[in-house]
């Protein structure tokens, strides 16, 4: 259901973010992931954000913040948005030389910001915290699932999980199975079940049938 802007959220959501603002909660409430698709302007972040901001009203950010992994190019607007829209939350950036000095304050905050490279550097500081949900910007960052980010964010302690990305798909179908593997691994069941079930068909066999079957699986993510 649509949810109004929430208190405390500087600005005004337009209808279609309160649609998605209602659509992250309703994954939350049902312990789904799912990927926000919106194309490049429409206002992820925004939404994401108004999200987090109902997450910590409800009492679910104590002890387990938000841990956003995104491009390094992207690490100062996570943070302009989120004093502009958000100014209640309290966010950490684990960036820069001196980051290491900073992950015992994880805890204390409600978004921590990190980055794609900095996953592998830092994957043994970032599994001593548990984390009320992880989220993936620019998600098609991990459409490799042998890659050492994607094999990363796959083993951090996080309840929800969710991907936000205008490219969900860039190049074959495999890359969508890597994102849900990391969502909700074995709902399209293992890689190599996947490529022979959907990918085939769909990709070299033009089959419609099966197409529309993995539409109506994944729709409602």
């Amino acid at each position: 259901q649509q949810l109004p802007t929430p208190q405390g959220f500087v600005g005004e959501l337009r209808t279609y973010k309160q649609q998605g603002l209602g659509w992250l909660q309703f994954l939350r409430d049902t312990e789904h992931g799912g990927i926000l698709a919106d194309d490049m302007g429409l206002g992820k972040t925004a939404q994401t954000l108004a999200h987090i901001l109902l997450e910590k009203q409800a009492g679910h950010l104590q002890q387990k913040p938000a841990l956003i992994i995104a491009p390094t190019s992207l690490m100062y607007n996570w943070l302009k948005e989120a004093q502009k829209f958000t100014p209640d939350l309290k966010v950490l950036v684990l960036q820069g030389a001196n980051r290491h000095q900073d992950f015992d304050k994880i805890p204390q905050h409600d978004i921590v910001l990190s980055t794609y490279p900095l996953l592998a550097r830092d994957e043994e500081l970032l599994k001593q915290h548990s984390y009320h949900l992880l989220i993936l910007d620019e998600a098609q960052n991990i459409k490799n699932p042998r890659a050492k980010a994607a094999q990363v964010v796959r083993q951090l302690d996080a309840q929800h999980r969710l991907c936000l990305t205008g490219t969900p798909m860039e190049n074959h179908l495999g890359e969508l199975w890597s994102l849900f593997h990391f969502l909700m691994p074995g709902l399209l069941s293992d890689a190599d079940t996947f490529r022979q079930h959907y990918r085939n068909p769909i990709e070299r066999d033009a089959d419609a049938d099966r197409q529309k079957q993995l539409n109506t699986r994944l729709q409602p993510l």
